[in-house]
């Protein structure tokens, strides 16, 4: 898909899904959603049929109803957010930056770009320009903290600005093998989660950290970042966090620890060492969680007030981001496949 198609494809899909979104009021669309899995903290009710519907029509992928009906979904679901997470640490995080969902979307748009890219086809160069408007087609970020997200990872040694020979006043962002390193091993997290639900024919290439894999994946991947701003925006309850530094992943955390004991509260001290981990003050936290509360994702405990407990519109919110993160990451092994030329050699059905 052209940069200019895709880009076009992405602002209209958000107009169109916040038009289609109004007949959902935030608590109709998250109560209905609740997940059927064992725990105190939820209530078992049929999942929506949109959650079957493929990201990519026209690709035989799993599905997030899928994956959300999976009878080990509970338990890969820590591996889920213990794996992927450490990714996203400061210290790990290209930039060593605090993460945000602007942030990751733009590496992905980066690494996609430079992975599709032809020296002999201006149209897939990966400009400053076009990497500047896919990121911004998310609507996460303005152009300036992209510009200055840019500045950092150069900086850092994540990207090289090179100039085109041809014309020096071009210049085209290339990762490094550092940042590569790292997308390699965030999409060996995600892959590790789907090899444990979908063991047969499983998701080798991606566990082994296959170079040849990664370029085909992320070449493919272009394709779906019309379906990846789709299920954020469609997801209305997490999407503020998201804008939020680690929102989401604290709120990730949260769930995990509250559904590893679900008669504990979890107070503001259990989250206290994700202040180091994810680079966020204490101050930060308690904003995270006072707006989970507002938001009703989050609730206080009556025997405890200082305690909080997610809600099953909570957990609904995070458990239906992990399963479509899972399902977007199915359906991109089967692009990459398609793009080397070969079959994932097992029906899904």
């Amino acid at each position: 898909m052209r940069q200019v198609e895709l880009l076009s494809t992405i602002r209209v899909w958000i107009v169109n899904e916040k038009a289609d979104l109004a007949q959902y009021g935030p608590t109709q669309m998250s109560e209905g959603l609740r997940l059927q899995q064992v725990s105190t903290l939820r209530q078992a009710v049929p999942l929506p049929d949109y959650l079957f519907e493929r990201h990519m029509p026209d690709v035989d992928h799993r599905t997030a109803g899928e994956v959300l009906s999976h009878p080990a979904f509970a338990t890969v679901r820590r591996s889920y957010v213990v794996g992927t997470l450490a990714n996203y640490e400061i210290t790990r995080f290209p930039g060593n930056i605090q993460a945000a969902a602007y942030r990751t979307a733009a590496i992905g748009v980066l690494v996609c770009l430079w992975s599709a890219s032809d020296p002999a086809d201006r149209a897939t160069w990966p400009t400053v320009a076009h990497f500047k408007q896919l990121v911004s087609a998310f609507s996460l970020a303005g152009t300036r903290q992209i510009d200055d997200f840019i500045g950092r990872l150069v900086r850092t040694g994540d990207i090289v600005l090179d100039r085109v020979a041809t014309d020096g006043r071009v210049r085209l962002l290339r990762p490094t093998d550092k940042l590569l390193a790292w997308d390699r091993q965030t999409l060996k997290s995600y892959y590790d989660v789907l090899q444990a639900l979908y063991p047969e024919p499983g998701y080798g290439p991606a566990v082994a950290c296959d170079l040849t894999f990664q370029r085909a994946h992320r070449k493919g991947a272009l394709a779906v970042f019309p379906a990846i701003g789709k299920f954020l925006h469609r997801n209305v309850d997490l999407l503020p966090f998201h804008q939020m530094y680690q929102g989401g992943h604290i709120l990730m955390v949260l769930t995990d620890l509250a559904l590893a004991d679900p008669g504990k509260p979890i107070r503001e001290r259990d989250l206290i060492h994700l202040r180091d981990r994810f680079g966020v003050s204490r101050s930060h936290i308690r904003n995270i969680l006072q707006a989970a509360e507002t938001a009703g994702l989050l609730v206080r405990t009556e025997q405890a007030r200082q305690g909080f407990v997610p809600t099953p519109r909570g957990l609904t919110a995070v458990d239906i981001f992990i399963a479509n993160t899972l399902a977007a990451h199915d359906l991109t092994y089967r692009l990459a496949f398609h793009e080397m030329g070969r079959d994932v050699c097992a029906p899904l059905r």
